[in-house]
């Protein structure tokens, strides 16, 4: 009989580092930071999208829902979040902490600093990132990570409030309909009423994303970093023992996307774990020397390993 409520988070961190031992360290000090970010997502005020200059056309063009919040709206929620995270994330991450303790303190005593960030992270701005990292003598992909880690709950806690604006079943793009983000995973489903031809081709292609979690559905066959749909150059493998779990990945721009085939799974699957359960994934695909599409901060880690195969 399959599961109709998805289990305890921490029993299914255990299992995912019982079964991938060799990345046991990774799977448990970042599950410990997801279950941290939980924790301060609960805890955040959220902004009334009132305030939003929403325009459907410009968000079915492409454009996330936080493309239409002003940046400073998330100020009071990212400095709340940030002063959970950032000294936990520093006790996790040693090396990391008087970095953090830094920005931290600019965080709160700099408005002009803090504007600056958010403009980097809310908007994307990219500019504002790297005068931002260089005025706290950080660089800029540390800021980002940190910063990420910090906005994370707050685009989360705020993720209804700002759907309920836009028709975001409709959204069909890469990155995610409220935030803007990369997806850290795809997912093949099939979902009641669909036709026998499509669950004969293999399904729905979602995707998750690493930010705010939200879920949405893809096209298949179509590079989600470049946009490629030659499926000459769209290849996709897995590891021999586990065949519902495998890389998407793209030769044109050499990205990769790891991917769950729930397709004849009936189990409520936690969707914000299963990125960090296939890091192994991850490893793989590195060694190919195929780079992640997701900025989810483990991904980073150098994972690539002589030992990694693949079918």
């Amino acid at each position: 009989m399959p599961s109709t409520e998805i289990r305890p988070r921490q029993t299914l961190l255990n299992e995912m580092a019982g079964r991938h031992v060799a990345f046991r360290e990774i799977i448990e000090r970042f599950g410990m930071l997801l279950d941290r970010q939980a924790e301060a997502r609960e805890e955040l005020h959220v902004v009334n999208p009132a305030k939003c200059a929403y325009e459907e056309e410009r968000f079915l063009g492409g454009e996330p829902l936080v493309a239409f919040v002003n940046p400073e709206e998330f100020g009071p929620a990212l400095r709340q979040s940030a002063s959970k995270l950032w000294p936990f994330l520093g006790l996790v991450f040693p090396p990391l902490h008087e970095a953090l303790g830094t920005i931290g303190k600019r965080l709160d005593e700099d408005g002009d600093w803090l504007n600056l960030c958010l403009r980097a992270i809310v908007h994307g701005d990219e500019e504002a990132l790297t005068q931002a990292a260089a005025l706290a003598h950080v660089s800029p992909d540390f800021l980002f990570m940190a910063l990420q880690t910090a906005y994370g709950p707050c685009i989360t806690a705020h993720k209804e409030a700002l759907l309920s604006l836009a028709p975001a079943e409709l959204w069909r793009k890469p990155h995610c309909p409220v935030c803007g983000s990369a997806p850290d995973l795809a997912t093949l489903e099939c979902h009641s009423g669909q036709t026998d031809f499509l669950i004969s081709k293999g399904g729905e292609l979602w995707h998750h994303c690493s930010a705010c979690s939200h879920h949405w559905r893809f096209v298949r066959l179509e590079c989600p970093g470049c946009g490629n749909q030659d499926h000459k150059t769209l290849v996709r493998f897995s590891l021999p023992d586990s065949p519902r779990e495998h890389i998407y990945a793209c030769e044109k721009c050499r990205h990769y996307l790891p991917c769950l085939d729930l397709m004849e799974s009936s189990d409520k699957v936690d969707l914000d774990l299963t990125a960090l359960g296939l890091v192994h994934l991850d490893a793989v695909a590195q060694s190919k020397g195929y780079a992640p599409l997701s900025p989810a901060p483990w991904t980073a880690l150098g994972l690539a390993t002589p030992e990694a195969k693949a079918s």
